[in-house]
């Protein structure tokens, strides 16, 4: 048998063990139905595997380099597949931030005998590896690694979802998180502060101020706005409740949506949003102790702002919309427990900024099993392969599940003098002009929900906010009222609160 040969036979089934050990764990909980979806999921792990052969075909023609690279190839896809089929934690920029930040003893609890097995398992393969390439000849090597090297960079570029598929598996899920993670850390360049020349006042009052915000919730499907599903029947119950039922949305993905959001931009000042800081210093300046509490991966687009919270707390760092198993907002509420809990050191003026993944698809995530009402229910990943009705019916209970999750906050607060605002990045199309999930153009995404509530003891103290609030929630307003009414609400005396964009202005 001729030596190329021989050295293809190699690389296949270097790949067949990487496939099946490294790669398929990603794949083992995608929902999928009938012979069509397993074709589906069959196709996605194949267009991996081929980048993974193109990789180590490359790899494995410099004995030297092969023998290096290849075992710690072996010993970090063991740990990723590991923590990916025993936790369905894929590896995130989060999970990376966690990892290198995390108290040491925190870091030891996660090796368990079956990783030190994987372990064990991985790199006695890849000593049988080298002990096999070593027997192997390949005249004009470096040509081979070279070939290897530009079909590898030609393939994952070939299409989006080539390339999007590959950067979320093994290997190249390690560069790509990992670069993701170096850019996400603090810049050396910050934005500007359109505050900082306001002398701090002196706070002496009690405050705590919620912000929610929400994922991809559209306000025609809150029953307290007139839906006709009972989707909302918590917080119909609140007397202190107040729903903005004309909110629009000019952007339509949350890396967009959100710098927006939380700077002073506007139609008109778009590039405020990625020059100046959000409304976070006003309130520190203040006095507030601010907290990001994060249900959603940290884009680079919105990570300034995460910084510029005293703290930062990642729910779910390990998981991506990669990962098809529960993922509940209600995972937020023993963090706000602790934030909440009394102290001698707990402030008593506090911002909670709490980022949750809401309805995002895959809709059935993000509704505990006993809150699905509405059935059917999807049972494909992929949208197309599921009746109209059944994505509805999925997206409805996420609504059941948001609905929960916020009287549970609210609970928290009744005693406390308490303003909550809640707004949803975007909203969702559901079947308009033949559009499903969001970053479209559609009309029906530019619709955030969003709503407010105040405790008894805000009300009392601050009554002229809460009657222009009711008088104000039947304007239009676009989502720039946010940063405007946040400021206002928390009672931060600064000259940016625009009147005209403030829901609690008389």
């Amino acid at each position: 048998m001729k030596p190329f040969v021989k050295y293809l036979y190699f690389v296949g089934a270097l790949t067949l063990f990487a496939g099946i050990g490294f790669v398929l764990p990603d794949f083992l909980d995608n929902p999928v139905t009938g012979a069509v979806g397993i074709a589906q999921i069959a196709a996605y792990w194949a267009v991996v595997v081929v980048a993974n052969f193109l990789w180590i075909y490359a790899l494995a023609a410099c004995r030297p380099i092969f023998y290096v690279v290849f075992p710690l190839y072996c010993l970090l896809g063991a740990v990723v597949a590991y923590f990916r089929f025993a936790f369905s934690a894929t590896l995130t920029p989060m999970l990376l931030d966690a990892t290198f930040h995390n108290d040491w003893r925190t870091s030891l609890e996660l090796i368990t005998p079956g990783l030190l097995c994987c372990i064990a398992a991985a790199l006695a393969f890849a000593a049988l590896a080298i002990r096999a390439r070593r027997r192997l000849s390949l005249p004009g090597w470096g040509w081979h690694a070279a070939a290897g090297l530009l079909l590898l960079a030609g393939y994952v570029n070939s299409h989006p979802r080539i390339h999007s598929g590959c950067m979320q598996r093994y290997p190249c899920n390690v560069y790509y998180n990992l670069r993701l993670y170096l850019e996400s850390r603090p810049a050396p360049t910050k934005r500007t502060d359109p505050d900082a020349q306001r002398p701090a006042p002196t706070r002496t009052d009690t405050l705590t101020l919620v912000l929610v915000i929400g994922e991809s919730l559209r306000t025609d499907h809150l029953a307290i706005a007139g839906y006709d599903r009972p989707t909302t029947p918590r917080l119909a119950r609140r007397s202190n409740l107040v729903v903005l039922p004309y909110i629009y949305s000019e952007y339509t993905y949350t890396n967009r949506s959100l710098p927006h959001l939380l700077t002073r931009a506007d139609s008109t000042h778009e590039e405020r949003a990625f020059s100046e800081t959000s409304f976070v210093p006003s309130f520190k300046r203040d006095g507030f102790r601010t907290t990001w509490v994060a249900n959603q991966d940290a884009a680079d687009t919105y990570v300034d702002f995460i910084h510029e919270c005293d703290s930062a707390i990642f729910v779910h760092p390990e998981k991506t919309v990669y990962v098809y198993d529960e993922w509940l907002d209600t995972d937020i509420l023993p963090h706000l427990d602790r934030l909440l809990a009394p102290g001698h050191q707990a402030p008593t003026r506090q911002l909670l900024i709490l980022h949750t993944i809401g309805s995002h698809w895959y809709y059935v995530n993000h509704c505990p099993k006993r809150l699905a009402r509405f059935q059917p229910v999807t049972r494909n990943r992929e949208v197309k392969r599921n009746r109209p009705e059944e994505i509805i019916n999925a997206y409805d209970n996420t609504v059941l599940a948001t609905d929960e999750f916020l009287d549970e906050v609210i609970r928290r607060l009744e005693r406390r003098t308490a303003l909550l605002v809640y707004l949803s990045d975007h909203g969702e199309a559901l079947g308009e002009n033949g559009d499903w999930l969001h970053a479209s153009h559609n009309e029906a995404i530019k619709h955030p929900a969003a709503l407010v509530w105040y405790s008894d003891h805000y009300a009392r103290r601050y009554p002229q906010k809460v009657n222009a609030l009711r008088r104000n929630a039947t304007r239009r307003y676009r989502t720039d009222f946010l940063y405007h009414s946040l400021l206002s609400g928390g009672c931060v005396s600064t000259p940016l609160v625009e009147p005209g964009l403030n829901i609690f202005q008389p």
